[in-house]
């Protein structure tokens, strides 16, 4: 029935919608399906609100979804005919994942596609054998109706023509909203090794293999062996991990688990902490495959890449570089991780300019801005 009910919603109602005048006041938002109201589009709305533009704000969300929206935002639940309704009436799309719907936009309707990161692991079209065939169905539609795809730097401008299927006229290099308090974020004049305490965050992918998540990946970057090198330099260490949330739901409810943080005094950070939002607090990002690295470089401050089992996960998701070339340290175990400490202090202390300027940085801080002008051209 549920498959029905989406069949009808996808395929159906647009036909009939599609009859409807358009309307130049409406924007409907999504992010990641339905599932948050985060990201890109959330910046770019609330940005909007607060400027007082007198607009229609639609959020598609699913109903399982529980969230306090600004009383300007309308919630809509998401696969309903209400929805459809909106994505085929109002001149405005934004969005940071791929919509679901079997029927390109309308030519009057202009659809900004954020995404959701500068890609690390292969993505959309280039990774197609490794998506079903029902969500390339879908991204091929979905990429028909994008009017502009939105770039952080150089290097995504050069991937997403290929793996979106769309021409490079269609991609703005402007930056993104989600960014923009990072990239005008004060730069601190104190070095990283002048520091007397540091907040330490690591941030590890998930491993599909529920068995490699979590207290294993904990184990190989060793935590003790850290906080004692430091002790040795006079430095206090508040080491802080943020898991999947299946991850965290496990470490939660397992005392051998428990044990484990207990022993290793770290502060499991929970599911609906923004990383976003905690970067400013962070002196030091350990992560492995995460995009996120990406972002956290625009505060200047130093990153690792602890890249363990590289050759293994680059196998099974593919990537679009090999870490080793980029201009940040590495290291595939604890003690790599000390030596980084030790001996690479010129390349870990501007890790983070020297990433920002081998993908080209496109990040300014006024993307939301420049976004909203051209929405403000059209209505």
């Amino acid at each position: 029935m549920k498959n029905i009910k989406k069949f009808f919603f996808r395929n159906i109602l647009p036909l009939l919608f599609r009859l409807f005048p358009i309307k130049s006041d409406t924007i409907v938002f999504s992010s990641f399906g339905g599932r948050n109201y985060s990201g890109n589009p959330k910046v770019i709305c609330e940005k909007m609100i607060q400027q007082g533009i007198d607009l229609k704000y639609v959020w598609l969300i699913k109903p399982e979804v529980e969230v306090d929206l600004p009383k300007e935002i309308q919630r809509v639940a998401y696969d309903s005919w209400r929805a459809a309704y909106y994505l085929y009436t109002a001149k405005f799309w934004i969005d940071d994942s791929r919509k679901t719907i079997a029927i390109k936009k309308r030519e009057p309707q202009i659809y900004f596609q954020t995404w959701h990161g500068t890609p690390l692991k292969l993505i959309e079209f280039d990774a197609k054998d490794k998506l079903s065939n029902h969500y390339l169905n879908y991204s091929a539609r979905d990429s028909e109706s994008i009017t502009y795809l939105l770039s952080g730097n150089r290097y995504s401008s050069e991937i997403y023509p290929r793996a979106f299927k769309i021409s490079k006229e269609k991609i703005l290099n402007i930056g993104t909203p989600r960014n923009d308090q990072l990239a005008i974020y004060p730069k601190k004049d104190i070095s990283f090794f002048e520091k007397k305490q540091l907040n330490i965050l690591f941030a590890p992918t998930f491993r599909d293999n529920l068995s490699e998540n979590g207290i294993p990946q904990l184990e190989k970057l060793n935590i003790l062996e850290i906080k004692k090198y430091f002790a040795t330099q006079n430095v206090d260490i508040i080491f802080m991990v943020k898991f999947h949330p299946n991850v965290n739901r496990n470490l939660s409810n397992d005392q051998t688990s428990l044990n484990y943080m207990k022993k290793n005094q770290f502060n499991l950070l929970p599911d609906g902490q923004s990383l976003e939002e905690l970067f400013e607090e962070i002196d030091l990002l350990i992560t492995d495959y995460s995009s996120i690295f990406f972002d956290y470089a625009l505060l200047g401050k130093p990153l690792i890449l602890f890249n363990y089992d590289e050759a293994e996960y680059k196998q099974e998701r593919g990537f679009y570089l090999t870490l080793t070339d980029l201009p940040v340290p590495t290291a595939k175990n604890g003690l790599a991780l000390i030596d980084v400490f030790k001996n690479q202090k010129d390349k870990l202390e501007y890790s983070s300019q020297r990433l920002l300027d081998f993908i080209g940085n496109f990040e300014t801080g006024k993307s939301t801005d420049y976004i909203i002008e051209l929405i403000l051209k059209e209505v």
